[in-house]
């Protein structure tokens, strides 16, 4: 005998019953101009999760990677704006103490009656003598005085060339000069590169109270300009000869400050 309520059965029911509701809702859905799917459709997309737009999307870790770089950026652009400053600074100051060197010179010298021109270390030769600019271009001549910051002789023109001449200063073995006292006594003046050799020539009155000894025109220089200060050294007198010796407490390189005189 069969059993009506068997668990097969069932599903064969249940079966037919959906495939009756599908059709129905189909049909309803083609008749109303597809309304029931629509509806279905729209509530379905409100329950689903929605979804990510890459687009729209940026990750956590690249945008700390692009501020940190951004940091480092910024900070490589401040260190070297920091270098530039200082770099301007050391300009300023370097070009602060050569105006007021230039000052002092010109101060010193009186500019109506010589041309000043400031000139630089080119080259330095074996013979320790030195080329610098400027020459035959500014009118320059043997035996034209070359002057420190203070105005004190520490070389002269010995040889000129079109725009470059050759001084041989203070520090050259081969150094000499003639000068003057004020009591008109005529030296001449030696170095041996460390040391000024002072040795009258011409005695006219013995005095130690000599102080300063001058270049002069007497001698073909443009004009009286110091050369050395005797003031705290030891200045004998023998045999009617004043003589005396002086350390050389100057030096000079490519960054010195040396001017070229000139009578107008």
């Amino acid at each position: 005998m069969i059993n009506n309520n068997s668990p097969k059965r069932r599903v064969y029911v249940f079966y037919i019953l959906g495939i009756l509701l599908s059709a129905t809702v189909l049909t309803v859905d083609i008749f109303s101009d597809k309304s029931v799917s629509t509806y279905l459709s729209n509530k379905l997309s409100v329950l689903s999760p929605t979804p990510l737009v890459s687009s729209n999307f940026r990750f956590p870790e690249i945008e700390i990677f692009k501020s940190k770089s951004n940091l480092i950026n910024e900070n490589i652009r401040l260190k070297n704006e920091v270098i530039e400053l200082r770099k301007l600074k050391v300009e300023n100051e370097k070009l602060k103490i050569e105006n007021e060197a230039n000052k002092f010179v010109v101060k010193e010298v009186d500019s109506s009656i010589y041309d000043i021109f400031e000139s630089s270390i080119i080259f330095k030769t074996l013979t320790n003598q030195y080329i610098i600019s400027g020459g035959e271009n500014l009118n320059l001549s043997e035996k034209d005085l070359v002057i420190n910051d203070n105005s004190y002789v520490v070389g002269v023109i010995s040889e000129v060339r079109q725009d470059r001449s050759i001084v041989s200063t203070i520090l050259n073995p081969s150094f000499s000069i003639e000068g003057i006292d004020k009591y008109g006594n005529e030296y001449l003046i030696t170095s041996d590169s460390k040391n000024l050799y002072v040795n009258s020539t011409n005695l006219k009155e013995e005095n130690t109270d000599i102080k300063y000894i001058y270049t002069d025109i007497t001698f073909g220089h443009p004009g009286q300009f110091p050369i050395v200060d005797l003031s705290s050294t030891s200045v004998n007198i023998a045999n009617n000869k004043i003589t005396a010796e002086q350390e050389i407490d100057f030096n000079i390189n490519y960054f010195s400050n040396i001017y070229l005189l000139k009578t107008k």
